[in-house]
């Protein structure tokens, strides 16, 4: 009889001590229940890519009600406009459902954090996009990360088809709306009133900014921002 009971406690006393070490990997486990979504269909193999980081990089998401949970390993697809995460616990590919995120972000190859918000679009094709911040304020500058699967040279895929960039670019300020713009000096400084037009050249001259590519842009923006140089939408 008292081996009985021995055996029993023993029994016992490994089941909550297994059920302790569950506990504390509980958070790591919970994200399959936590993240809403649907698993993710490989997109058709074609030339170029679909996606705006290849690898899966180490980020973070932000729900609506401002939650967030991070150390997630998240690609962005910039063909479907979808965050895909992978579970490491299921071992699957979650395409997060849009309408539950506010936004997200990840640390590039390049240690910039990238940062995306889920605004509504109303112009053409309208709808839910994940927006890259590119310059955050009353006026943001975002980025729209389009990929089209588009025809292309059979030299330089066989198939016909390639996947292939086309960004779009967006002065934006809430109560506005958006405003397009393009990545190069002409296109900037038609965000200004004629008499502006001559202090923003003269700010860009000033602090050695040329305008070859985006990141040149991105810096020109914070330049006159950081002067307080109003902008026309």
């Amino acid at each position: 009889m008292i081996s009985r009971t021995l055996s029993f406690i023993t029994i016992f006393m490994l089941f909550v001590a297994s059920s302790l070490t569950a506990q504390d990997e509980l958070p790591k486990n919970l994200n399959a229940g936590i993240i809403k979504g649907t698993d993710f269909i490989p997109y058709p193999s074609y030339s170029g890519t679909p996606y705006l980081n290849i690898t899966y990089l180490n980020g973070e998401i932000e729900f609506i009600d401002g939650s967030k949970l991070n150390n997630l390993g998240l690609r962005y697809s910039s063909y479907r406009d979808e965050i895909i995460y992978y579970n490491t616990f299921l071992s699957a590919q979650i395409v997060i459902d849009k309408i539950s995120l506010k936004g997200f972000s990840f640390i590039d190859e390049k240690g910039v954090n990238r940062i995306f918000r889920r605004q509504n679009y109303e112009g053409y094709q309208n709808g839910d996009r994940y927006f890259e911040v590119l310059s955050d304020g009353d006026v943001s500058l975002l980025a729209y990360r389009k990929v089209d699967l588009a025809t292309c040279d059979p030299s330089y895929s066989k198939l016909g088809l390639a996947y292939q960039p086309s960004y779009f670019y967006y002065v934006y300020a809430a109560g506005k709306g958006y405003s397009q713009i393009k990545i190069n000096r002409n296109s900037l400084l038609s965000k200004f009133d004629k008499k502006n037009q001559k202090l923003v050249k003269k700010i860009l001259r000033k602090n050695r900014v040329m305008i070859t590519d985006e990141s040149s842009f991105v810096l020109a923006w914070n330049v006159i921002k950081e002067n307080g140089i109003a902008i026309n939408l």
